[in-house]
């Protein structure tokens, strides 16, 4: 154990290779426990649909990472190579096309067994998305209150980052409300018995003596 713990000290290549994967297989853990809940004995199907929304994140930052420095450069009037711009545009082509086949994929699934990691991914995208937003506003106004606007281009990071993070939070906005309108979650974690219980109509109490008798 002590040769194995100074290992990891000293080769950051076996930390990680220890550390990721137990925290990717306690996240898998969390994620997978309300899923069951919410869809008894549909394991496989939770599994596929939590590997869906996993790639269409993933999907989600390789576009982020193939526009935004595309969209600055023609902002700030940076100008990169003819081969920089392809692999930007390479970049985003295939996180856009890993996220449309993901997406497509996740549908196919029945609604209980997304139903959960369909909310954690829309949650944790507007949360990102709206903290980004709020970041950009205050290194604007921060920027004109300091006395920074005399730099050239000052104002091309927190207006891309803001429309980015706008952008999110309103997508993810609309699709949850969509969401929202078949199913909640709490609805989702109940069970079985609990969700197909109908109410049942008012019985009339007919007092004994209450029709004359003609």
């Amino acid at each position: 154990m002590d040769t194995l713990i100074a290992g990891a000290e000293g080769s950051p290549t076996v930390l990680y290779g220890i550390i990721v994967p137990l925290l990717l297989v306690v996240l898998l853990a969390l994620i997978f426990i309300p899923s069951i809940i919410a869809a008894p004995g549909k394991v496989r199907s939770i599994g596929e649909a939590i590997h869906c929304y996993f790639m269409q994140a993933f999907g989600v930052l390789l576009m982020t990472v193939g526009s935004l420095p595309t969209v600055y450069s023609v902002l700030a009037g940076v100008s990169y190579s003819s081969g920089t711009y392809f692999g930007l545009l390479l970049v985003f082509a295939g996180g856009g096309g890993i996220f449309l086949w993901q997406d497509l994929r996740a549908t196919s699934l029945d609604a209980a067994s997304r139903a959960v990691p369909s909310a954690i991914f829309l949650a944790a995208f507007r949360i990102i998305g709206q903290v980004t937003l709020t970041l950009a506003g205050l290194s604007f106004l921060l920027s004109v209150t300091i006395g920074t606007t005399d730099m050239a281009g000052w104002w091309v990071m927190p207006i891309l980052m803001g429309i980015y993070g706008g952008l999110i939070a309103w997508c993810t906005r609309a699709a949850t409300a969509t969401w929202g309108s078949t199913a909640s979650v709490g609805s989702m974690l109940k069970t079985p018995s609990a969700r197909t219980v109908k109410a049942q109509p008012p019985v009339r109490m007919v007092r004994s003596g209450s029709k004359k008798r003609r």
